[in-house]
């Protein structure tokens, strides 16, 4: 039997007089939500919701596996287009826009839930990559 450390998941129901706590004893595995994925379904001791483990991230729903993510993402961070991208990973088109979409609104809410106070005197925004071609002129 696997041993897992559960308490870094958290109720997800409102309801809940432990939701949003991490760390407790409230949580268990309770089957399988997909065994092919080996993603688990976990419930909380304290009110009885089941949910996904995947609940609350980019890959809730997804077929992909974690690897295929990490790899979206890295071509991704890397500059790759998203077409290019997706030929690389071997998903369509559509799995990168979707992953990227969810990806990104994770990042957001993170940043945001995780900076604060910062009074920024000074921007400077740089590209983190950038092509710039020069045509040869044939004279």
């Amino acid at each position: 039997m696997e041993e897992r450390d559960w308490s870094i998941f958290a109720c997800p129901n409102p309801d809940c007089s432990t939701f949003g706590q991490r760390g407790g004893t409230n949580i268990r595995p309770h089957g399988w939500s997909s065994k092919a994925h080996n993603i688990r379904c976990l419930r909380c001791t304290t009110c009885g919701r089941h949910f996904s483990e995947r609940a609350g991230t980019p890959l809730f729903r997804s077929h992909l596996t974690e690897d295929q993510a990490v790899q979206i993402a890295q071509h991704l961070a890397e500059g790759n287009g998203l077409r290019p991208t997706s030929r690389l990973c071997g998903v369509s088109l559509n799995t990168v826009l979707r992953l990227a979409a969810r990806a990104g609104g994770h990042a957001q809410a993170f940043h945001d839930t995780m900076v604060r106070h910062v009074a920024a005197k000074q921007v400077q925004a740089d590209e983190a990559w950038s092509f710039v071609g020069k045509k040869r002129q044939e004279l």
